[in-house]
């Protein structure tokens, strides 16, 4: 920002002008491997500590030993800023910044605080309020703007520190920082606090649909509405007897070309869908006497390799747009007789009661595999088939609710995201306004509220 556009009573300086130290850290050595007379124990914050710096102001710091001559040059205080000068990658830039506070050193108590060499331990100026300079420098790390001061490879990224101390920054009267400052701190402060409560959302929701399928099978869903209807019992039944299951061919990847019909593989099937960002193919002119195998819609597939991930069974039903693909081997395809809906076979399985019994019969080491005969070992209550459907429109409308509030998590949390760079911007033209956090605060409420009190029934 020029000179004439700054509010007035503002100027523009240079980083290195309001800078009066400047020092790379220091790594030292191992205290497990060495030890020196002129050697002292410090906690050493690296750039791994920056990503929760946030939460955990380096408590995870590295314990190392450096001269005590090192020491007397480089102790952290609070109020120093340390700027990472090396490290980054592809996805992020070198030259983030973080400030030393009071709970930063009240880890380790005992030890000293240093930077590793790959930081560089800044101080600004006492005319100069630190905090304020700590939130322009974030301000513009994400603005982009840094990566034309790196250098290096994609892997290890530089920061050209000499060229990088000459950016201008919007400087406010010292009176003002202090109320610009006060102000962030307490928006950002906000800020933490609606993130902790979007962070709940995802859990909750996974938990509500989670629910929700322990009711359909156990009969809570449709316990009222069963009532004086003649449709008989539930009976004891296993997969086997319902459904049987096609389990895909070994194609070989020396005919996978770049275009043809997609293979349906494991690495295709995430919980309760189907993904093609990772996709062969396989020629169409050489699929005529695999025909059975082509996947039709609405049909369960379920992964035998690896089938139980973090984020659930890999289980799924094929729709409309991921046709036409054809099923490969360790893939299993569920072919349910007249009395198992297909649709209530994929709540079935894709509930707790079939992960835990998947959970303690696979085998192998490094890629757990599932069986036929383990899939369709499965003992259950099966429903009539008038109250599976039932079953299937009750989850359906619940797991309607679940998707409403996690598009409403989704937008709101790419709110969350875009704001802090929005309110600098104000902050550092002069322009600091807070009324969009309130709403923000007050709709994340709103939304936390929906998805706590959301019950299957």
């Amino acid at each position: 920002m020029s000179e004439g556009k700054l509010p007035k009573g503002w100027k523009t300086i240079s980083l290195d002008e309001i800078s009066k130290f400047v020092i790379g850290g220091d790594w030292g050595k191992d205290p497990d491997k060495f030890w020196g007379e002129d050697f002292v124990e410090v906690a050493c914050i690296r750039g791994s500590e920056i990503k929760n710096w946030g939460k955990e102001k380096g408590k995870t710091a590295s314990i190392r030993l450096i001269k005590e001559s090192s020491l007397e040059k480089r102790e952290l205080i609070v109020g120093d800023l340390l700027i990472e000068i090396s490290g980054g990658g592809p996805d992020q830039p070198v030259g983030r910044v973080i400030r030393i506070d009071e709970e930063a050193l009240s880890h380790h108590p005992n030890l000293p605080k240093v930077g590793t060499n790959f930081l560089r331990l800044l101080r600004i100026v006492d005319n100069v309020d630190n905090s304020y300079v700590n939130y322009y420098l974030q301000y513009f790390y994400h603005s982009g703007e840094v990566v034309k001061y790196q250098g290096g490879s994609n892997n290890l990224r530089n920061l050209k520190y000499k060229e990088y101390s000459k950016i201008d920054i919007p400087l406010a009267p010292f009176p003002e920082q202090r109320r610009i400052v006060a102000r962030l701190d307490a928006i950002f402060g906000h800020l933490d606090v609606l993130r902790e409560k979007l962070d709940r959302i995802p859990e909750l929701l996974k938990n509500f649909r989670q629910q929700v399928l322990t009711q359909a099978v156990k009969g809570d869903l449709t316990k009222e509405w069963r009532e004086g209807k003649d449709f008989g019992e539930w009976e004891n039944s296993t997969l086997k007897s319902l459904t049987d299951i096609d389990v895909g061919q070994a194609f070989k990847s020396a005919e996978f070309e770049s275009e043809g019909v997609r293979l349906l593989r494991g690495q295709n099937i995430e919980p309760g869908s189907l993904r093609w960002n990772d996709t062969v193919y396989f020629p169409e002119s050489k699929l005529s006497k695999f025909n059975h195998l082509y996947i039709k819609e609405g049909e369960v597939i379920l992964a035998m390799d690896r089938p139980i991930i973090s984020s659930g069974l890999k289980v799924a039903l094929a729709k409309k747009e991921d046709l036409p693909c054809v099923l490969v081997q360790r893939v299993a395809r569920f072919r349910p007789s007249k009395d198992l809906d297909s649709k209530f076979l994929f709540y079935l399985i894709s509930s707790d009661s079939y992960i835990y019994h998947l959970f303690g019969e696979q085998t192998g080491t490094q890629i757990p595999h599932i069986s036929g005969k383990q899939i369709l070992s499965f003992e259950f209550l099966s429903p009539p088939i008038e109250e599976q459907l039932e079953i299937v429109k009750r989850v359906d409308a619940l797991f309607d609710l679940a998707d409403k509030i996690e598009t409403q998590y989704q937008s709101l949390k790419a709110k969350i995201d875009q704001m802090p760079q929005a309110v600098l911007a104000k902050a550092f033209s002069g322009e600091l306004v807070g009324q969009e956090v309130k709403e923000y605060v007050r709709e994340v409420g709103e939304l936390g509220m929906v998805a706590e009190e959301g019950k299957a029934n």
